[in-house]
């Protein structure tokens, strides 16, 4: 579905709802966050499930970057999830290199791992730990020597999409894979309803107030 195709879905869930109307900036507005939520919900399950790679597939990114231990997510553009992270290191034996997964860790045990000498982060064995630094979110690679360069495969944040009533040539489509439209609006619906529910409900209560007063 184009953005017009997905606003006028949207109109005909509304109306089977008997909802208020919605313009088209609050529908681009709803779409927007539907699209957001489809993505948040789904990619912890990325690497475990065919049709949510697809789903999720328009979205994926690469960015890789040379000697540092530092990947810093707040200058990713449009970062939303990290799926993986991998560095290349020079090997233990100091013959050539080797790229190593790195591995998420939980702040609560890192002062754990990092005690057990079977377990602890080396450049055989890398992890890394989030943290904000109070300006950037960043993830941290811990191993014993910084990395030759790592790579970071991440989702990005969903286009938005944008109706042009005026000059529909400026309409902006979602990227999302067409079959994956259905849900993504059924998404948007079920918000619209509810902040309905929401409005009607603030109004009913200030009513009750107005004439309590």
């Amino acid at each position: 579905m184009n953005v017009i195709e997905m606003q006028k879905a949207c109109d005909v869930g509304l109306d089977k709802a008997n909802s208020p109307w919605y313009s088209s900036d609050e529908k681009d507005y709803y779409l927007n966050k539907a699209q957001f939520e489809f993505a948040e919900t789904r990619h912890t399950f990325f690497e475990k499930d065919e049709r949510i790679r697809k789903e999720l597939l328009p979205l994926v990114r690469v960015v890789s970057a040379i000697n540092t231990s530092t990947v810093n997510y707040s200058a990713v553009p449009e970062f939303m999830f990290t799926l993986s992270i991998s560095g290349v290191f020079n090997k233990v034996c100091g013959e050539g290199t080797s790229t190593q997964s790195v591995h998420p860790l939980q702040l609560d045990d890192e002062f754990m791992v990092e005690k057990d000498p079977f377990n602890k982060s080396a450049d055989d064995n890398p992890n890394y730990i989030e943290e904000n630094t109070g300006v950037d979110s960043v993830a941290i690679i811990k191993s014993d020597t910084t990395p030759l360069s790592y790579t970071l495969k991440y989702l990005k944040i969903p286009r938005s999409v944008f109706r042009d009533i005026d000059n529909p040539i400026n309409n902006i489509d979602s990227e999302m894979p067409i079959f994956t439209h259905d849900e993504i609006v059924s998404i948007a619906v079920r918000m619209m309803l509810a902040n309905t529910e929401q409005v009607q409900g603030y109004k009913l209560q200030n009513n009750e107030i107005q004439n309590e007063n």
